[in-house]
């Protein structure tokens, strides 16, 4: 299990200091002075960011689904694809410093389910060149086919963030863990966004806008006949917010990363809502889309400067039945117009 719980989630504290009097007074109650009627200037919300300066274990907004069979021998059985709001439910220990050299274990869990990687373990190290730092387990597995596999978005080791503008991000990162428990078993596919969450008192209540986001996930396609297919997303993501109503309209046009090329999964448009008083949201893909799912958003930072989503996605699309799972990160642009 992770051992040790470090809270991201920034907050803000107000402190008030009331001063009473005690014992006999018998001289006149003085007149009390005119209050003033000037409003007190809110104390501005800090916030951490992105590099980590120490470990931390962070919890998730996740979606998750599983497939059971071998992929390249025909047709799996998909399982169910879903989202969860802000929970430990998915959570990770991350470290501040990751080397081949790192002996202090990054650790990811799912309910009762975990893995723990060392530097041994990298199969993508932290460098400015690559999006993502990817463990997987270098030891060779009791069982065949047997597999567990991290990735994060490397913006979280001092000194290697990636020189990608749009995944250098402050206050949000994510997560993909996807493993097996044999050639022919069950594997799952989870993802998960998290980082320091804005407080609700700092969260916009007017104005449009929009943010430039980008897409990290894996879909699985199971033809009626053939081999399935198991690849990483990729593709644009338009996402506005109503701050005043709360409204949140969000499309992404997919496609599956192939050693052949890029191949449309489909386009998915649906709508959301923050609630009053909230900083998360729900919503789902409705008629239009390629195929039906889910979505879970958590803001992130300063007045929401950057957003972490979650999705899942169920249903037929061109080359079969499928399941995905990913999440969608970014940061605010400009009032949408």
């Amino acid at each position: 299990m992770i051992r040790r719980s470090v809270l991201i989630a920034s907050t803000a504290v107000a402190l008030a200091v009331a001063g009473c009097g005690g014992g006999d007074d018998t001289s006149p109650t003085p007149t009390p002075s005119p209050s003033s009627s000037v409003t007190p200037t809110p104390s501005p919300v800090s916030y951490s960011s992105f590099p980590l300066t120490a470990p931390a274990e962070v919890f998730t907004v996740s979606a998750a689904t599983s497939y059971t069979g071998d992929a390249s021998a025909g047709p799996v059985t998909l399982g169910t694809a879903g989202t969860d709001a802000f929970s430990n439910r998915v959570r990770l220990a991350v470290q501040s410093s990751v080397t081949t050299a790192q002996t202090a274990e990054t650790v990811v869990r799912e309910n009762t389910e975990e893995s723990r990687f060392t530097g041994a373990d990298l199969l993508v190290v932290p460098a400015p060149t690559v999006t993502e730092y990817v463990y997987r387990e270098s030891t060779a597995p009791t069982t065949a086919g047997a597999f567990t596999q991290l990735e994060l978005l490397n913006n979280t080791v001092s000194g290697q963030v990636t020189s990608d503008t749009a995944l250098a991000l402050s206050r949000v990162s994510y997560a993909g863990w996807w493993r097996g428990a044999s050639t022919a078993g069950t594997k799952r596919i989870t993802y998960g966004t998290f980082g320091y969450p804005t407080v609700l008192s700092d969260m916009p209540t007017t104005g449009t806008f929009s943010y430039t986001m980008r897409v990290a996930g894996r879909a699985v396609v199971s033809p009626a006949a053939g081999a399935s297919s198991v690849d990483k997303l990729t593709g644009t993501v338009t996402l506005s917010i109503n701050y005043a109503t709360g409204l949140v309209n969000l499309t992404m046009n997919l496609s599956r990363a192939t050693s052949g090329g890029n191949i449309a999964y489909g386009t998915f448009t649906g709508t959301g809502a923050i609630a009053v008083g909230n900083n998360q949201f729900t919503g789902s893909f409705g008629p239009g889309s390629t195929a039906g799912g889910t979505f879970q958003g958590l803001a992130y930072g300063p007045q929401a400067a950057e957003m972490g989503i979650s999705f899942a996605i169920s249903g037929a699309v061109a080359g079969g039945d499928s399941r995905a799972a990913g999440v969608l990160v970014g940061k605010k642009t400009a009032p949408a117009t």
